[in-house]
């Protein structure tokens, strides 16, 4: 029977699950959004042969010009490599039909890495985990006409504005993933100037540790110190509830970022994680 490449959103779920269960190859990327909402979404596709799943991708666009590759589930018979390839030719396709420009993705082991190498995948940056500081106890920096309140839903369209402006393509959430970021974070604020959403973080606690997850100040109000202070305050509520440690990523890349965390006192955590780019119009 003549494989095929089908939407996984047209195909059995309870099959899909079953398959998710029991692929002994697997890859996910840093995402905010379940892979039952991946398996929903328009560039999520399985491999299927003889009737069975064999392999599944999701590699749904951020915005209109950037796509990172979120799930790689394959059989492990020795065929993956082949799976890979069939379901990125039928995905790059698709998102160089609507326009996105770049597929990303991250690797955390050396068949990732591999596969994502032999699929003409190029590194692009690295991602860097820093951790810190050892007290907790610091106070944010007042800051003369800025305030920082707690965020809410209705903040999030403006908020998606000022991610946008802040960040490159490749590093900006769209609104699904922003709001999926504000309910798993626990500690959500944002600076504001003159009644304008100026900077904002997020901030998500698990037992005595926390990670900040999200930080962004708008273009236009960088370098006065609106990080630092989102940053301290974030600090502070975490030791409050008796968090001793927070821990953040950026990229090795972004000096203005590595800056504003080595002086608050971040310091590097474990290796780093390579990120890989494919120009979706040369596929």
């Amino acid at each position: 029977m003549v494989p095929q490449i089908l939407k996984a959103s047209a195909y059995p779920r309870a099959a899909l699950v079953s398959f998710l269960n029991s692929a002994p190859l697997s890859f996910s990327n840093l995402d905010w959004i379940s892979i039952n909402e991946r398996l929903e979404g328009q560039y999520c596709y399985v491999f299927i042969e003889e009737d069975r799943v064999k392999a599944l991708v999701s590699c749904e666009p951020e915005n209109q010009s950037a796509a990172w590759l979120r799930l790689f589930y394959s059989q492990s018979d020795g065929k993956h490599a082949s799976y890979f390839q069939s379901l990125m030719d039928r995905a790059l396709a698709d998102l160089n039909a609507v326009g996105v420009q770049a597929l990303y993705a991250l690797s955390f082991k050396p068949w990732q890495e591999k596969l994502l190498s032999d699929r003409a995948f190029t590194p692009f940056t690295q991602i860097i985990t820093l951790s810190g500081p050892s007290r907790m106890d610091l106070s944010p920096e007042p800051r003369p006409g800025q305030s920082i309140r707690p965020m809410s839903t209705e903040d999030l369209q403006e908020i998606e504005a000022l991610d946008h402006a802040s960040f490159s393509p490749p590093w900006q959430l769209n609104a699904n993933a922003l709001r999926a970021a504000y309910r798993a974070c626990s500690y959500s604020t944002a600076a504001i100037v003159d009644g304008r959403i100026i900077a904002y973080q997020m901030t998500a606690s698990s037992f005595d540790a926390s990670h900040l997850a999200r930080l962004a100040v708008s273009p236009d109000a960088q370098q006065h110190g609106v990080g630092s202070s989102l940053v301290l305050d974030s600090l502070r509520e975490a030791a409050a509830r008796g968090s001793t440690e927070m821990t953040v990523n950026t990229q090795i890349d972004n000096a203005e970022s590595l800056r504003l965390y080595t002086r608050l006192g971040f310091r590097q955590e474990g290796k780093l994680i390579p990120v890989f780019q494919k120009a979706v119009t040369e596929a």
